[in-house]
């Protein structure tokens, strides 16, 4: 594997052996999970503390990527489900809302549930 960083561009780019990922990146991914697993099933947190904080510490030029890559993170979706109803007609009418938090409580709203 290896990681370039253009510091000018604010671009990130991740090389990865694809070969490597069902020998390697599985066996290693396997070993770390079951190393949490067996922490949890015994409650060994001063253990478990130990090893992640490890594994999830950020600094170095890791700092730089972290920045790199949340600049660049895109909004999350927000998934706003459409109403149906009846018109004078009798005729199904679709009522969508716009894609934001009020949009929902609208939808919400409007279903008089």
């Amino acid at each position: 594997m290896s990681v370039d960083c253009d510091n000018t561009l604010r671009k990130l780019t991740v090389r990865v052996d694809r070969g490597r990922i069902t020998t390697c990146g599985k066996v290693a991914l396997r070993d770390m999970l079951l190393r949490l697993h067996m922490y949890r099933c015994t409650a060994d947190i001063q253990a478990c503390r130990v090893y992640y904080e490890v594994l999830s510490k950020v600094d170095g030029e890791y700092v730089e990527w972290r920045e790199i890559v949340l600049a660049q993170n895109e909004p999350k979706w927000v998934f706003v489900q459409a109403n149906t109803r009846l018109d004078e007609n009798n005729s199904v009418v679709l009522k969508e809302y716009e894609p934001t938090r009020e949009g929902v409580i609208q939808s919400w709203v409007e279903r008089a549930i």
